[in-house]
């Protein structure tokens, strides 16, 4: 599997990612806190016992991974999953900021396992059509690129910007709105929240890190991040878990 982002240039993309720069002498704080939920949203109980920040332990915690997109090698030591919202602005803040470092020097390297997935706020129209248009764009194997232009083009998503993102990345174009019409990956996408409630997602984005399973497509949830940090606390635990 090829593991290049979707942050790659393609016609329709202007501007630059520019990186966090890393904090050598002093704990990293969050970039910013994660987007809410609505009140009474996901298991509270759960919610209570994870982590805001600072890689929280949350050992009790397995989440199953099958049919999730994933960058990297499967046979990676650590694996990592995002749960996120394409209209989320940490969302997108953690996606041209930080997470190029990470692909660049732990999934790259067939390290680190980089799962997405699918948590639409209810607050935010078009997030679940947006996470619909990005597995429809991977039947054409444009999973990561399309998933690149949704977050740098947050914007409710129309046919008209959907034709233009699908040519911009050689899309059959039809083929793309059809799928997305047809409602073809909603369950996926409402799996991806039933999921991220379950193990007590309470904003976008949250993080949850464990060692890969090759036996089983479940992780064992051995660390936490929510909201959006800085590249030295996704290092930190990162390296945690590799020298286990």
């Amino acid at each position: 599997m090829s593991i290049l982002r979707g942050w790659m240039a393609v016609a329709l993309v202007l501007g630059t990612v520019q990186t966090a720069a890393p904090q050598k002498d002093r704990e990293p704080a969050p970039l910013a806190q994660a987007e809410r939920k609505g009140p009474g949203d996901g298991n509270s109980r759960i919610g209570r016992l994870l982590a805001v920040q600072g890689g929280g332990q949350a050992h009790f915690l397995k989440i199953n991974i099958r049919g999730l997109p994933f960058m990297g090698s499967a046979e990676a030591k650590v694996t990592m999953i995002e749960f996120s919202d394409y209209q989320c602005f940490f969302c997108r803040r953690h996606d041209r900021q930080v997470a190029p470092r990470i692909v660049e020097d732990y999934v790259e390297s067939g390290r680190v396992k980089y799962v997405f997935a699918d948590f639409p706020l209810a607050s935010h129209a078009g997030a679940s059509k947006a996470a619909q248009a990005a597995h429809c764009a991977g039947d054409q194997g444009k999973y990561w690129e399309m998933n690149d232009l949704l977050f740098r083009h947050p914007q409710s998503l129309t046919s008209g910007t959907l034709k233009a993102f699908g040519s911009s990345l050689e899309l059959d174009n039809q083929v793309l709105l059809d799928c997305v019409e047809s409602g073809k990956y909603a369950q996926k996408v409402r799996d991806g929240l039933s999921q991220g409630k379950r193990v007590g997602v309470r904003g976008t984005p949250s993080f949850f890190f464990g060692l890969t399973d090759k036996t089983q497509p479940t992780i064992r949830v051995r660390k936490t991040l929510t909201g959006a940090h800085p590249y030295p606390a996704f290092q930190r635990l990162i390296e945690n878990l590799l020298a286990q």
